[in-house]
């Protein structure tokens, strides 16, 4: 909230005889913000705008009532003289400028008051009680102060006894650190270009939080946009209580970008909670009812952003809804068994683990029971299993039930499978088959999935004990989890690490 009150501090006064004297453009330290006010000095931050940054610029003269090729000109103030003036787009003040650090400087006629002053507050708001300056006849005094701007970056400019004034600005105070970006920081050095630290223990902490309101339909709307084209971290979110980073958005709470290399991340999520509670590195929610609505979303992309694959954590929505922990745009990978967890059902410490089934092709299968009738038996296919697998690769395993019998298979198709039988006795039977969308599927073949991803890499603990020893026994790593250079070398793998440590090409200046 603006204020009505100017804000100023006194600098050190300079008392001149003569009006001609040149009055120069200087730099000049911006005045502090106090937590409390005096005659002469600044009032709270609460007086200006809560939470605004300040943005410095070269020292830029916005007026001088003399002339001398200001913006913002006019003549000489009369005896309690008033103007406003409007500052928008002068020295690069944007819109939305809420307070500007000025220096104002003073030449005042002869003949006037002693004591006379200087006022400056925001246009539409109420004179404040306390002056920038006073001076007296034939003086030239300076002072800086923090003064407020009014809608459309105007203020008015009162003086008590006639003058000319001039008006420079080092800087200003706004929550648009320009057009259509509402805060922008950049870091050029190991230093990040934005550090929030909660030190609160209260539950619910929280460091960083953005939130979008953005509802307009196919709005791509961020609240926190990152990209990183080196090897840190576009985003990196600690925490022990509350949490690192919330963000919240119509489309995107938290979109990053990573371009680097040697394992870059664009988002970096780290919890040091202690056991016997729930931690999260990332933690993302998801109530859109729009079908593919998803808490975590990560993408691979190819260099004219065609996704080549993508995956979501928390994905919901549709009608009716459709609802997956995981899900998965493209192949669907792990170095660790695949388990559905079901809960004990005598013992409440316990759980069921089962493993998925595993083999070298992307198998479909339906299973039932049937009859001979007069030593025939058709068996109908249902209809999700022809729409998913491919006619060629069927087969079928036939076992009757209570007596003995010879069966033997007439036909298979996706449409029915007729089988014969020495007895007419019920039977139980698997059809399997290979999807037709997967269907070339070669288990063995080229990758990188183990490859180190630099020289320093050490053995990856999550692997089990049988991976460990078969990367050892085919050369990936040596029996102390360092990795084999010799491999290394014979491979190329250790060009490749070379050319990412390389620094980024750097565009040529003019």
């Amino acid at each position: 909230m603006r204020t009505a009150a100017s804000l100023a501090l006194s600098l050190a006064s300079t008392i001149l005889l003569a009006q001609s004297v040149d009055v120069p453009l200087t730099n000049w330290t911006v005045p502090t913000y106090r937590t409390s006010s005096a005659s002469g000095d600044l009032t709270t931050m609460t007086d200006v705008t809560p939470g605004v940054g300040f943005v410095g610029i070269q020292p830029c003269r916005v007026a001088d009532t003399r002339g001398n090729g200001a913006p913002i000109q006019g003549g000489i103030f009369p005896n309690s003289g008033l103007r406003t003036w409007d500052l928008t787009g002068l020295c690069g003040l944007p819109a939305g400028t809420d307070a500007i650090s000025a220096n104002f400087t003073v030449v005042a006629a002869g003949g006037i008051p002693a004591g006379s002053f200087l006022l400056a507050w925001p246009t539409g708001q109420a004179p404040p009680p306390t002056a920038i300056l006073t001076y007296g006849p034939g003086q030239i005094i300076s002072n800086a102060a923090i003064v407020p701007l009014g809608a459309g970056e105007q203020l008015n400019v009162n003086v008590s006894g006639s003058t000319h004034i001039v008006m420079d600005v080092n800087g200003y105070f706004t929550d648009q650190y320009n057009p259509g970006v509402s805060f922008h920081a950049v870091s050029s050095n190991v230093a990040p270009a934005i550090l929030a630290e909660n030190t609160s223990t209260v539950a619910n902490a929280t460091a960083i939080s953005a939130v979008i309101t953005s509802t307009t339909p196919g709005d791509f709307a961020t609240a926190v946009f990152a990209r990183n084209n080196g090897n840190g971290y576009g985003v990196h979110a600690s925490c022990q209580t509350g949490f690192g980073l919330i963000a919240g958005g119509g489309a995107g709470g938290v979109w990053a970008v990573t371009d680097g290399q040697n394992q870059a991340a664009a988002v970096y999520g780290n919890t040091i909670g202690g056991f016997g509670s729930w931690n999260y590195g990332i933690l993302g929610d998801s109530r859109g009812q729009a079908a593919g609505s998803a808490g975590v979303r990560g993408r691979v992309l190819y260099t004219d952003d065609s996704v080549l694959a993508s995956g979501s954590l928390g994905r919901s929505g549709g009608s009716p809804p459709t609802n997956y922990g995981v899900w998965s745009d493209g192949n669907f990978g792990g170095t660790g068994a695949k388990y559905f967890v079901e809960p004990h059902p005598e013992k409440a410490d316990m759980v069921i683990r089962y493993v998925s089934l595993e083999g070298n092709e992307s198998g479909t299968y339906f299973r039932g029971r049937a009859k001979f009738q007069n030593g025939v038996a058709t068996i109908d296919v249902p209809e999700d299993f022809r729409f998913v697998t491919d006619r060629d690769g069927l087969s079928i395993q036939v076992t009757p039930i209570g007596q003995m019998a010879t069966v033997a298979v007439e036909s298979v198709g996706l449409d029915r499978i007729v089988v014969h039988g020495s007895r007419n006795v019920e039977f139980f039977y698997t059809v399997n088959g290979v999807r037709k969308t997967h269907k070339n599927l070669t288990p063995i073949g080229p990758g990188t999935e183990f490859v180190p991803a630099s020289p320093d890499t050490t053995m990856p603990l999550y692997l089990t004990e049988g991976q460990k020893q078969m990367l050892i026994s085919n050369g990936t790593y040596k029996p102390d989890g360092t990795v084999n250079m010799e491999t290394a070398r014979r491979l190329g793998w250790d060009k490749e690490w070379e050319k990412r440590a390389r620094p980024a090409p750097q565009p040529a200046s003019d």
